[in-house]
């Protein structure tokens, strides 16, 4: 583990530019207080409303939590909430000047209630999303492109957070890829939706069922799984592929003939995968701008969603919390 330990202090030298769905998660809490009168639900007695990160918001936090130096680029709307959702990511010292402010669309917001008395955990009983999906006009994409232009030449790497929300318009996607292989930098994607619409990157974090629905096969033995592997490195043209396989961990494979599975840590003590895939390419980018080999940049991001596993909620882990797991 030592070896792993020693990339961690390089973290905080690596300058990340994160592009991508900016969501904010709200959180409202309410304590049970009787049925309604009026349908058979529940009334809560309000006690806490939160506003965190989402998307590809979270996974610039991931990436802060870390110590690294984020740079985020991406879509608000002209209202409060991404007010409040710009003040938070400053508090975490990431830097918001590429937010772009879209009059024409909300911030975008997953809304959870939950309830629960005052010792027990909360649990989730609803959930409701306002999401704008359609792509963001030309002239958002302009601001957006003359943001990254600008600071792409100080940048390690960019992590493009697709989470299908109109962001990562052909044109934004195609730009990005092409300034960031011409000034030679790592290129990390994780889509939702479209992950075969990118090309030409550095690697991709696909989990199980995002590979399964772009390549229409079952990931249900190892031999699948390498196929898989193998036709989204020549698909994508990608140098390497990443696939989480939840419970039965992860594969990397390159260009080179790597191919390498690895098993999931902390899996029996599960308590929430919520963002986990957020962690995996958070850790995965950084350690690969410290100059991490592509199994030991694995290794780690693997050991950092097996933190966040175990955690409610969308959840981050930091370098101590990481370094003292892989200690013990």
């Amino acid at each position: 583990m030592g070896e792993l330990i020693s990339y961690l202090p390089k973290f905080s030298q690596q300058k990340i530019l994160v592009v991508g769905d900016i969501i904010a998660d709200e959180f409202i809490e309410g304590e049970p207080e009787r049925l309604s009168r009026e349908a058979p639900v529940l009334i809560l007695n309000h006690n806490n409303r939160s506003i965190l990160p989402g998307g590809g918001t979270n996974a610039a936090n991931n990436v802060a939590a870390l110590d690294g130096q984020v740079y985020l680029a991406g879509v608000i709307g002209n209202d409060s909430l991404g007010v409040q959702l710009k003040d938070y990511l400053a508090e975490q010292s990431i830097k918001t000047d590429g937010l772009i402010v879209d009059d024409t669309r909300p911030t975008s917001v997953k809304t959870r209630i939950l309830a629960g008395g005052g010792q027990t955990v909360k649990q989730q009983v609803v959930r409701v999303d306002k999401l704008k999906k359609s792509d963001i006009d030309s002239e958002i994409e302009d601001k957006l492109l003359d943001y990254i232009e600008q600071v792409l030449p100080q940048m390690d790497a960019i992590i493009l957070s697709d989470y299908g929300n109109g962001v990562l318009t052909p044109r934004v996607k195609q730009e990005v890829i092409r300034l960031g292989n011409e000034a030679d930098k790592i290129i990390a994607v994780d889509s939702r939706y479209e992950l075969m619409s990118f090309e030409n990157i550095t690697i991709a974090t696909p989990n199980k069922e995002e590979t399964e629905k772009a390549l229409g096969i079952k990931l249900d033995s190892k031999e699948k799984i390498d196929e898989a592997g193998r036709r989204l490195l020549e698909e994508m043209e990608a140098d390497a592929i990443l696939i989480t396989l939840g419970g039965d961990g992860m594969a990397i494979f390159d260009r080179n003939g790597l191919k390498k599975h690895i098993s999931a840590v902390n899996y029996t003590e599960i308590f929430d995968v919520t963002g986990a895939g957020d962690t995996v390419i958070g850790t995965l980018v950084l350690a690969l701008a410290s100059e991490a080999d592509l199994v030991s940049a694995m290794r780690l991001a693997n050991h950092a969603a097996g933190i966040v596993i175990r955690k409610t909620g969308v959840a981050t882990t930091s370098c101590q919390e990481l370094e003292k797991y892989l200690t013990e």
